[in-house]
């Protein structure tokens, strides 16, 4: 394609070359054609003159009357002669014969602007032209000497007598030669046109072919940048197939754009089976995802983010899957929102390895309650022992009937600690996270509590508002509350006011539990989470309470201060996102 439209650009250029030449040729024609004429009129002249001026001393050698002259004068009948005339030296015209019929006298002068011709020739004695390009004529100034006959008149030889005067007309010859030019001209603007057009069609081509330069020179970027961008999208798509975490992106709409081979390793679909279905198809609870992006931290106008929230994924086979999830907003270059990105890693393990620690601390208090509970079921089962074998020596109907009731009362007192102690150290995978209501999860904390730790010469304040309602499980919960109340016994030393609070406050609910003991010194408050810290003597305590805590309020989206000074007191206040619905308890 190219040669073949260099080969076209050289025919062009060769074509107008061709006709530039042909127009030169005809300008140079006409402009030579009228020297030709110039010069042929010129010519034509001399020779006219030459023979006029012959047969005038010819002619004037039969004397100077006023019929000779005549007969010069005659001369000026032949084609192409518009003026014949003798002139003295001092330009006027000179006279022949006397007054009457064949007196001639014109008094035509020589004008101004051929007297230095005329003057000329007097001076070499030879002949001299002038041509008037305003009237279009040529005049030839001949001297006529004292010569051959004219020496019968005339003694000195060779002496200027006159001038004559010679003027042809050349207008026709130059309307000829007009009448050529415009022909030649008219030729020239015929030849001229296509020429124009070709020069044209140059012009038209070269943009063509510049045009077509930066088209090829577009296409070769577009080209480049298409490599550049698949190279790119490829290289993302290996970042995105070899991560170890679990990448989904989504629309606006919700519907899954993206989803990488973690993704698939781990939930079991093809990433054909979900592109552009709901992203809730992957949650256990679509609920997760509404509240995750209700809690997000707003990064900018309409920009949020949610860092490391607990989710749970089921898989295409029905597995439940922990993970840890970050999910963010996706923006353009220009700044719009395009959909989200969630980033996710599978936490199952390290989610069991908790529970497990959350188990063992658990067994580790319900060891501690042991004691207590064992005391308190003593006391109802000594009272249904007694009454029992009061009844086996008790005729009277009414006695046995009053020993009965309180065999009964007994039983529930027992059965009431016994499913007090059943639940509390009921498994959390067992129970479904739901909504509680905070100030009854307060209360049977409290009860349990009672079971491993001496309330007595303790002070308790409680102030719990109903209908602070939060999502949570509330097995978690209660350990959570067990925890902080006991250890808050524990610092009073069987004496000080334990105060219980809980409220509403904006869309969150606070919960506070404070002490008036020894408090925690500022040392060791920055460890007091870590696991495995304790400042309790050796099996006094498992360094896992407050680890447990901080584990369990975090996960639902709670965070938790701590307050603290020596010899003063403890306070911990814990904020959970509110819910509404109907509380359990």
């Amino acid at each position: 394609m190219n040669k073949f439209r260099s080969m076209l650009n050289y025919l062009v250029i060769a074509i107008m070359a061709f006709m530039i030449a042909i127009v030169a040729l005809f300008v140079y024609t006409s402009i030579h054609l009228k020297n030709k004429v110039i010069f042929r009129t010129v010519q034509q002249t001399e020779l006219v003159s030459e023979l006029i001026a012959r047969s005038a001393v010819d002619i004037m050698s039969g004397g100077h009357g006023g019929g000779n002259y005549s007969m010069i004068l005659a001369n000026s009948n032949q084609i192409g002669v518009d003026y014949i005339g003798i002139f003295r030296l001092s330009g006027d015209e000179a006279t022949f014969g006397e007054t009457g019929p064949k007196y001639i006298y014109r008094k035509d002068r020589i004008g101004s602007n051929e007297k230095d011709t005329f003057l000329k020739s007097i001076e070499t004695l030879n002949s001299s032209g002038f041509f008037d390009s305003e009237v279009s004529t040529y005049s030839r100034y001949v001297p006529l000497k004292a010569e051959g006959p004219c020496l019968e008149c005339h003694t000195n030889e060779g002496e200027v007598l006159g001038v004559l005067k010679l003027r042809l007309s050349t207008e026709s010859d130059f309307e000829l030669l007009n009448y050529m030019k415009r022909l030649i001209w008219a030729i020239g603007l015929i030849i001229c046109l296509p020429v124009g057009a070709l020069f044209m069609a140059g012009l038209v081509i070269r943009d063509k072919n510049r045009i077509y330069a930066k088209l090829e020179e577009s296409n070769s970027n577009l080209r480049r940048t298409y490599n550049d961008l698949h190279d790119t999208e490829y290289y993302l798509q290996m970042i995105l197939d070899n991560s170890r975490v679990i990448i989904v992106t989504t629309d606006t709409e919700g519907r899954i754009v993206k989803f990488n081979k973690e993704a698939e390793a781990l939930l079991e679909y093809k990433k054909e089976e979900v592109v552009g279905k709901d992203v809730l198809m992957l949650y256990e609870n679509s609920r997760q995802r509404s509240d995750l992006m209700n809690r997000g931290q707003s990064v900018n106008d309409g920009v949020w983010e949610v860092r490391n929230r607990d989710v749970r994924f089921r898989s295409k086979s029905g597995k439940i899957f922990h993970i840890s999830l970050t999910l963010s907003t996706m923006i353009n270059d220009s700044g719009k929102i395009i959909g989200t990105v969630g980033i996710g890693k599978d936490v199952s393990e390290q989610k069991m390895l908790q529970f497990k620690i959350l188990q063992s601390e658990k067994l580790a208090g319900i060891g501690t309650l042991a004691s207590g509970i064992a005391h308190e079921i003593n006391n109802p089962l000594a009272g249904i022992l007694g009454m029992a074998e009061a009844v086996l020596e008790e005729d009277d109907l009414d006695i046995i009937r009053s020993h009965t009731k309180d065999i009964i009362q007994y039983t529930i007192n027992a059965r009431d600690i016994v499913r007090e102690l059943s639940i509390y150290s009921r498994s959390a995978q067992n129970m479904a996270e739901a909504t509680v209501d905070i100030a009854a999860v307060i209360d049977n904390s409290v009860k349990m509590a009672r079971h491993s730790a001496s309330f007595s010469g303790i002070e308790l304040i409680s102030d719990l508002h109903r209908e602070c309602v939060i999502n949570a499980n509330p097995v978690e919960l209660q350990q959570v509350f067990v925890n902080l109340i006991v250890n808050a016994i524990h610092a009073m030393e069987d004496r000080g006011t334990l105060t219980l609070r809980c409220w509403r406050e904006g869309s969150f609910i606070k919960a506070k539990v404070s002490d008036t003991g020894q408090g925690i010194s500022e040392k060791n408050l920055s460890q007091i989470y870590d696991p495995f810290f304790t400042t309790k003597p050796v099996g006094m305590g498992t360094g896992l309470g407050l680890y447990v805590v901080y584990r369990i309020v975090t996960k639902y989206g709670g965070a938790i201060d701590v307050e603290s000074k020596a010899d003063i007191g403890t306070a911990f206040t814990l904020r959970f996102p509110a819910a509404g619905g109907e509380a359990i308890g």
